[in-house]
């Protein structure tokens, strides 16, 4: 608008003509004021104007005023809802179903396939506990079987069996997050959390990344086990059994599964002299138990001190755990004719440090396990509630969560303030993570310990099993290990599916214990007034 505007210098009566001063008009428009149309007044000389009340109309040469407007200036209430206690919830629940049921339906799509007439290598088909039981067993990379594999499933049924453990070993989410990836769709916030959650990432935005990283290296462990299998097997089998053999012994060894399909073989006993097969299964056993993360950070971190606190610990667990099992079978059963009795040194000491390393996380074994001595049963299940790694693909409580743990006793034994190590501090909420992590743990296998008890009354009154072989199948399906004491198969249908039910809340147990705990962690808006307890 040309010309200038007016500001009034003062509030006088409209009868009266009002003196105003001139300004530009931009500089009206940004004082935010309205419009008023005046007239010129007769009164040039005092460059006054004069404003007329009967005449409103807009002429040439009129200058406005802009008064500001009560509602244009009054403040404006927004309500809000509280977000971040609407989305730790849903979040939190919809995660633990996510991975919760995406491992159920993997379960029921593989007892179902299972079942088919051409699964099993007899003429009838398999029933629906031992389909089940089975594919539990698969998808959460236990071990366990009620059948033998080798001779009681068809190839079309062994494939099967890879394909579960080759899924459960990487993961629900891993999948989801390929197919989402292929189909070009948008990973949600929520995933990225599941997925930083269950196979260790750092940051939320490398979710698609993570995972494809983590399945090349999953995938390239493999080949190479492969590889080295079928070069020692194929002296041993004709080459498409060979080839075969060392297909499906490679996916179950990186995947810490422990089925084996060997012919006239209880497990890996037929190769207690053969160090190559014995020790290339245990060092993919040992890639697959550590997690991508860790090993990641050894390959391009050199030395100790530049690793990070959660590698440190990792690495110092499983040397400790592995150190004390070799210790252990060699104490206890370096004299039992029925395990290590009847072996040379080399093989005595082979097939110690074997056991170690698979005792803990897979159900590979060369000695069989129901002949050892007590002292080695109770130390593996001590070993086997422990498990692997965070984010790898074994089962437990997890390494880090046990030398959190240990950490945080020894700060306190100290009378430590802080749960420190190696110059670094741990926070406070993972410490109290981890603690929940045990106890919950411990509360649900001593619930499936009574549970099959009960179920297998009679077989323990009649004196067909002990106290600590129930004790010992129920920690190994618990911690998805697989070693036995052979009385899996030999258990009633309830104890079958106590079992069962064992195996699929000890790979979902501590994971989604973790996962809610930090998922529901919120910041604190007050705090009660301390008093201090009597403790011990």
């Amino acid at each position: 608008m040309g010309g200038r505007c007016a500001l009034p210098r003062s509030r006088e009566p409209l009868t009266r003509p009002l003196r105003l001063l001139e300004f530009p008009v931009p500089f009206c428009q940004a004082a935010g004021v309205r419009y008023e149309h005046l007239q010129p007044s007769p009164l040039g000389a005092h460059r006054g104007l004069e404003m007329r009340r009967n005449n409103w109309r807009l002429r040439p040469g009129d200058r406005v005023v802009r008064r500001p407007r009560q509602r244009e200036t009054a403040p404006v209430r927004i309500r809000t809802q509280d977000r971040r206690r609407r989305f730790a919830l849903p979040s939190s629940s919809s995660a633990l179903l996510t991975l919760a049921g995406g491992f159920a339906v993997l379960i029921l799509a593989g007892t179902a396939l299972l079942m088919l007439p051409f699964a099993a290598a007899g003429p009838e088909s398999a029933g629906f506990v031992t389909a089940l039981f089975t594919a539990t067993s698969a998808v959460c990379v236990t071990g366990l079987v009620v059948v033998s594999s080798g001779d009681y499933w068809s190839v079309f049924g062994q494939v099967i069996i890879a394909a579960l453990m080759l899924m459960g070993g990487l993961g629900i989410m891993s999948a989801g997050i390929v197919v989402l990836a292929v189909l070009g769709k948008r990973v949600t916030l929520n995933q990225r959390l599941l997925v930083r959650e269950t196979l260790g990432g750092e940051a939320l935005g490398s979710a698609v990344r993570l995972v494809r990283y983590i399945i090349c290296f999953a995938l390239g462990a493999q080949l190479v086990t492969f590889l080295l299998l079928f070069v020692r097997l194929v002296f041993k089998y004709p080459a498409i059994e060979a080839f075969w053999q060392s297909l499906f012994h490679s996916v179950s060894a990186f995947n810490n599964a422990g089925f084996t399909i060997f012919p006239d073989s209880h497990s890996l006993s037929a190769f207690r002299s053969d160090p190559a097969v014995l020790w290339t299964i245990g060092l993919s056993i040992l890639l697959g138990a550590m997690s991508y993360p860790v090993m990641n950070e050894l390959a391009r971190r050199k030395g100790f001190t530049r690793w990070t606190l959660d590698t440190r610990l990792v690495v110092l667990g499983t040397l400790g755990l592995w150190a004390t099992g070799a210790v252990t079978v060699l104490l206890f059963e370096v004299t039992n004719p029925l395990t290590l009795g009847g072996m040379s040194v080399g093989d005595k000491i082979s097939n110690g440090a074997f056991q170690a390393f698979t005792s803990r996380t897979a159900g590979f074994s060369s000695i069989d396990f129901s002949h050892v001595e007590a002292g080695t049963s109770y130390l593996y299940m001590m070993m086997m509630f422990v498990g692997g790694a965070s984010g790898s693909v074994a089962g437990g409580i997890k390494v880090n969560t046990a030398m959190v743990i240990i950490v945080a006793t020894i700060a306190a034994v100290r009378g430590r303030p802080n749960v420190e190590f190696a110059r670094r501090e741990i926070a406070y909420s993972q410490v109290s993570r981890a603690l929940g992590v045990l106890v919950l743990g411990v509360i649900g296998v001593s619930l499936f310990i009574i549970a099959l008890m009960v179920s297998e009354r009679s077989n323990l009154e009649a004196g067909t099993f002990e106290f600590g072989d129930t004790m010992f199948e129920t920690m190994s399906a618990f911690g998805t290990v697989g070693l036995s004491h052979g009385i899996t198969p030999d258990l009633s249908t309830p104890g079958k599916l106590i079992i069962t039910l064992a195996m699929y809340v000890g790979r979902l147990g501590p994971l989604t214990i973790a996962l809610g705990l930090a998922l529901r962690q919120r910041r604190a808006l007050y705090r009660y007034a301390e008093e201090r307890v009597r403790i011990g």
